[in-house]
């Protein structure tokens, strides 16, 4: 089988377990104002995560509710002077995310909130459920989002490979959200033969001699990868193999033909350190000369240098190459809106993560920088981290946050 299929079903496995094994919270208020300083703010880190159950604690989590106000910035100013807004989010964790968005939303530009509605869009049935938890309760401060928020069971697997349609056709103004998912979508793996010169594809197949799974190259003929490769060609490695973001680029491609008026926001890893492996591990190695290589640890932090040998409820972390994606994101949204009409000006622009909070969200920063030394966690700690935006922001109708 296709590489991509053989991880989409280790991940499958992987998210089907209940939800606090998997994504974390934050029980405790964090003080940002009064933190002593990096050093602080490392220590609390830790106990955060000593106590709490789930595996990942991500920056929606960690900094609840200013990193999702930023985001919620960004939107007002997407969509003002607009009429109906459709907000998308896949893979809403724990749907903190999109309560924190939500609320913000309703306090600070009501007539934006008046016009929204909020689709939930997860494959895991156990965070779903979370979600409907999560958001149908709300803030007891603040009126329930129950009459402008859906849920959807839907597998982006299923709408990369054209079994499902990820949204309706319209021209509604739409703003998907993808906070840390890019990392944990099925990957294909490419190269290049040194003899012929044409591009391999990737398969898992089973060796029956030796009864367990292996790598084998073969000529590409996956319409899949060979869409991102047309769309672009820097994707194939000069030599050795480079993992693409195939789901992602075929869910961003239905997404703007299905949409053209959509804008995005993207936020993921662009770097991921090697496995911790002990020196004498004897499990199979990955090949060397791989780009975009994955992460792979078990529920108990171990890492594993091969998916293929690792044990099973194994996560699987992608880095992802935002400048490769941002040149794909910019030839597909030129072919699928080439021929639409009333479509405004886009732009797609790649940030550190840092500079997009600072750019959309001053105040809360401002609200995360410690008054003593002026060490703010929220852009100064996750700096392996990027944000993918595109944008159809009129300058001219900018508003203050």
């Amino acid at each position: 089988m296709i590489v991509r299929r053989y991880i989409h079903g280790i991940l499958s496995k992987y998210y089907q377990q209940p939800h606090d094994a998997v994504v974390g919270s934050v029980n405790t208020s964090i003080n940002f104002k009064n933190l002593l300083g990096e050093w602080d703010w490392r220590r609390k880190f830790s106990n955060i995560y000593k106590s709490q159950s789930g595996q990942w604690l991500t920056p929606v989590e960690l900094f609840r509710p200013f990193y999702s106000q930023v985001l919620a910035n960004f939107i007002a100013n997407e969509v003002v002077d607009e009429g109906k807004i459709h907000i998308v989010e896949i893979g809403g964790g724990r749907g903190t995310n999109a309560l924190c968005i939500l609320d913000h939303l309703e306090r600070e530009f009501p007539d934006i909130y008046r016009r929204c509605r909020y689709t939930m869009m997860d494959a895991s049935p156990t965070l779903l459920q979370l979600q409907k938890q999560i958001i149908m309760n709300g803030n007891k401060n603040i009126s329930g989002h129950d009459q402008i928020v859906d849920f959807r069971h839907i597998d982006m697997m299923d709408v990369a490979e054209g079994r499902l349609h990820l949204l309706e056709k319209s021209d509604e103004i739409t703003v998907l959200l993808a906070m840390e998912v890019l990392d944990n979508l099925p990957h294909d793996k490419i190269s290049i033969c040194s003899k012929s010169g044409r591009i391999l594809q990737t398969e898992v197949h089973q060796d029956i001699e030796y009864h367990e799974m292996k790598e084998i190259l073969n000529p590409l003929e996956d319409l899949l990868i060979g869409q991102m490769i047309e769309f672009n060609p820097s994707f194939v490695p000069k030599f050795g193999n480079r993992w693409i973001p195939s789901v992602a680029g075929a869910i961003l491609g239905s997404l703007f033909q299905a949409r053209p008026n959509s804008s995005v926001v993207i936020a993921d890893f662009d770097y991921l350190p090697p496995p911790d492996i002990h020196l004498n591990s004897n499990l199979s190695k990955q090949p060397q000369n791989e780009l975009g290589q994955p992460l792979i640890t078990d529920m108990n932090d171990n890492d594993y240098e091969n998916y293929l040998t690792a044990p099973p409820l194994c996560d699987i972390l992608f880095p992802t190459d935002f400048n490769l994606l941002r040149g794909y994101i910019e030839a597909t949204m030129k072919y699928h809106l080439s021929q639409e009409h009333n479509v405004r000006p886009w732009n797609v622009s790649v940030q550190k993560q840092s500079q997009f909070l600072a750019e959309f969200g001053p105040k809360q920063v401002e609200n995360t920088t410690s008054r003593w030394t002026g060490f703010s966690p929220l852009i100064d700690d996750f700096s392996n981290c990027s944000v993918l935006y595109v944008s159809r922001m009129d300058t001219n109708n900018e508003i203050e946050w």
